[in-house]
């Protein structure tokens, strides 16, 4: 029986227990840093396979190490495990039991695909040399959980030689899976304001200075850095999501806050949007009177792939799947993916598992969001095939950025 024979029928085993698992994940979703159900779920998993791992790292993480028959590469594989403060409009039968709390972005099916492939490999383990490391990462969504297990040790003890991630696509049909061959997704930077006027009556604006006018210039100004500042082929976004002003209706506010968000797929770009911030900052101090403060973060930086790690895996995937089945998707998200912490110490891949529903109309992060129950084993083998693949592989060259 070749490889893929033998991987495919443990996956055809095991669907069944798989996508029962992914539903009860889905019915007690946990957000960042809360993953403690979810945590307790995954190390009873590894626990019956006999995988050694470690519970409580990055806070609620899980690592588990998978070692084979003779030394040699250590291949890491990586699942994000919270979920989204959304309330979920599914109607569906395994729906989320807890009010405003929804697994929207699939990480409940990351987290049994890396589970599917920790059981395919254990039961293959003594035909193959190195270690496997199995990364169950929590708080994808606020970016804050890779830096976490990072600074926890996670890639040490043994540091692996390459490290392969993925995340489902509901714009990508079930049964394909797809790629970018360089940058997948942007780096992203938060930042916090605080415009700061005088409180006054609304009758007598001259012995006020108006933070609601002020931070209101901000918000329709700061648009011109992408339109005018930023080179039409560089993208970047630039998003106000929240503006918080005022007291009453005829109390002219003395003081906003406003949180945004900043995405780029170039790092000096992000550091012109900063400094264009802080410049019309500085103008509204001048030109209306007011003060600020400006917190300006560094969240993540930008995902790319490794282009040598990536052309191992594709060829992986093809032969799993076929050459039809593997997609290069048209352009970068401009969204963001914390794994680029891991991408950017060790050589990395990524890849995007179609989970598209026929007849749904949905998208990562919307109430209605589901994920095709094939998107799980078509997971399942085409990583576990790769992780087979890199094991006897030579080692990729680590790109430098």
């Amino acid at each position: 029986m070749d490889v893929n024979a033998r991987i495919g029928a443990i996956v055809d085993r095991l669907a069944g227990e798989l996508i029962g698992l992914r539903r009860t994940i889905h019915q007690h979703p946990e957000l960042a840093f809360e993953e403690h159900e979810t945590a307790k779920l995954v190390s009873g998993y590894l626990g019956r396979l006999g995988i050694p791992h470690r519970t409580g790292v990055g806070r609620t993480g899980v690592v588990g190490l998978l070692e084979c028959n003779g030394a040699g590469r250590t291949v890491a594989i990586r699942a994000d495990m919270d979920a989204l403060p959304i309330h979920e409009e599914t109607n569906l039968p395994f729906a989320s039991k807890l009010s405003g709390k929804m697994h929207a972005c699939g990480h409940d099916a990351h987290t049994v695909i890396a589970l599917g492939v920790a059981a395919v490999l254990a039961e293959l383990k003594d035909q193959l040399r190195g270690r496997i490391k199995l990364i169950f990462q929590p708080a994808e969504e606020t970016l804050g959980g890779a830096p976490a297990m990072i600074a926890d040790g996670v890639l040490d003890n043994p540091k692996p030689d390459v490290i392969l991630g993925y995340h489902n696509w509901p714009q990508l049909p079930s049964g394909k899976v797809g790629y970018h061959p360089e940058a997948v997704m942007a780096s992203s930077d938060a930042f916090g304001l605080t415009i700061k006027g005088v409180t006054g009556h609304g009758a007598h604006p001259h012995l006020a200075v108006d933070a609601i006018a002020g931070a209101a210039q901000f918000v329709t100004q700061v648009q011109t850095v992408v339109s005018r500042e930023t080179a039409p082929l560089n993208p970047a976004v630039i998003t106000i999501g929240q503006f918080i002003g005022g007291t009453a209706r005829n109390v002219i506010a003395g003081t906003v806050e406003l949180k945004g968000s900043v995405r780029t797929l170039d790092p000096p770009a992000s550091q012109r949007v900063e400094a264009a911030l802080r410049r019309m900052l500085d103008g509204l101090k001048l030109g209306m009177r007011l003060d600020y403060t400006l917190d300006y973060r560094r969240l993540t930086p930008v995902l790319r792939n490794n282009k040598e790690m990536l052309q191992r895996v594709l060829s992986s995937a093809r032969d799993v799947l076929g050459a039809g089945n593997i997609v290069e998707m048209p352009q970068p998200s401009m969204g963001s993916e914390d794994f680029a912490w891991f991408a950017e110490r060790i050589p990395a891949a990524h890849l995007r598992i179609g989970s598209k529903i026929d007849g749904l109309d949905t998208a990562i992060h919307r109430s209605n969001y589901d994920c095709s129950d094939q998107a799980i084993a078509v997971g399942v083998k085409v990583v576990a095939r790769a992780a087979l693949d890199l094991l006897g592989a030579s080692e990729p060259s680590v790109r430098h950025s």
